[in-house]
């Protein structure tokens, strides 16, 4: 995810637009190549002498922001890990133990025998006490600080990528200011709303399902809509972003944003935006999957089927419920629900009143509020592991 002070757009006139690189200009790959190539050659490295190199590279280059953000990208698909022969935790407690002991030390340039002892000194007393290399035990002291980390892989695999990437990026950073995101799905059947909808359950979102003249319309909550857990609020809503761009049908997605006032920033397939996301399909969320362990392992002769179709609310919009639950002919739905507002949770259940359907059992997550309030009666609160037991007790008594 890119930072703040790596982010570029353009701004003016209400509206706000990410500075996106064409992801095929010779000059762009090159430089892209460069870098990819640097981290490449730079595995088994320290995190810190990589930092240098890139210090190097970028130099007094004009596009230090753009190359940077780039830096950015590459980094968060890299894995740095410890690389020490002792434990460093462990051996930072014995020096620090020793040096406290025979202290105070004497500068490193000050050895003088029968003098103040240097910290040289007591890496060697350490190291003979315990029958390691001084070297070994010296190189160990800090291993574990992030900059001495080393670099062990690196998930990028190819420099067009990498430029692809980054201009999601951008547009995830700016989502991390949003107050409200609207996705209109134009022409889009049943299967891809669900696909769609199960992306929103996945990250845990707060979302109305609308239906309009041509289609449907995703509204979001944004993280600055919110009284807390905003930074968590908002990387879920930028992760959310790469699952839309695998729609394939039309769509078209506005975000609110704060930017030195509120702006808004709109959003096309037109824009050539690339998902890195693989097209899997599944977006199950711990929380469906445990509920569903356990409801099964109640033997209640009750089914659970997760092909579900979006269930339509006299037009003013629709739920997609995440299980159909049978028996002997008779249905009930669970919708689970994330993050959540009390103004949302209140919409909702007058929509069920209005329209139904009157057989859905609503779970909703007590860890994830978005402010201050208490849960209607009308729903089943879970922290951690959906009460399977409490939900058939709901289903048992408005399937119909």
């Amino acid at each position: 995810m890119l930072t703040g002070d790596l982010v570029r757009v353009k701004a003016g006139k209400g509206e706000l637009t990410p500075s996106f690189v064409d992801p095929v200009a010779e000059k762009l790959v090159a430089r892209a190549e460069e870098l990819l190539t640097l981290f490449r050659e730079g595995v088994g490295r320290r995190r810190v002498d990589l930092d240098d190199d890139v210090k190097l590279l970028v130099g007094d280059a004009t596009d230090h922001k753009l190359v940077n953000g780039l830096v950015k990208v590459l980094t968060d698909r890299s894995e740095f890990d410890v690389s020490a022969p002792l434990p460093p935790a462990e051996i930072r407690a014995k020096v620090f133990r020793l040096a406290t002991l025979r202290g105070p030390l004497s500068p490193p340039d000050l050895e003088i025998e029968g003098g103040r002892p240097t910290a040289a000194a007591i890496y060697r007393e350490l190291a003979a006490e315990l029958g390691v290399d001084a070297a070994a035990l010296e190189a160990s002291l800090y291993a574990d600080h992030a900059d001495q980390q080393v670099l062990t892989t690196v998930d990028v695999p190819s420099a067009r990528w990498l430029l692809d990437r980054y201009n999601v990026a951008l547009v995830q950073a700016v989502l991390l200011k949003a107050s409200e995101l609207r996705v209109r799905l134009v022409g889009a059947g049943p299967a891809h709303v669900r696909q769609l909808v199960r992306a929103v359950k996945f990250h845990q979102l707060i979302c109305e399902v609308l239906t309009t003249p041509d289609g449907y319309e995703l509204v979001l909550d944004g993280p600055a809509s919110l009284f807390s857990q905003t930074s968590r609020y908002g990387m879920a809503l930028a992760k959310f972003f790469p699952a839309l761009l695998l729609q394939p049908g039309g769509w078209e997605a506005t975000a609110k944003v704060s930017w030195h006032g509120t702006k808004t920033m709109k959003l096309t397939p037109a824009l050539g935006l690339c998902s890195h996301y693989r097209e899997t399909g599944a977006y199950e969320t711990r929380e469906s999957l445990w509920f569903e362990e356990r409801f099964r392992a109640l033997d209640s002769g009750w089914a659970l089927d997760r092909d579900v179709r979006p269930l339509d609310q006299g037009g003013e919009g629709i739920v997609v419920p995440d299980f159909r639950i049978t028996k002997d002919g008779r249905t009930a739905w669970l919708e689970i629900l994330g993050f959540w507002r009390k103004g949302s949770i209140e919409r909702r259940l007058k929509l069920l009143k209005r329209h139904g359907p009157t057989n859905l059992v609503v779970a909703v997550s007590k860890r994830l509020a978005g402010e201050a309030g208490e849960l209607p009666d009308a729903v089943v609160p879970f922290a951690e592991v959906i009460p399977a037991r409490e939900v058939l007790k709901r289903v048992e008594l408005i399937a119909r």
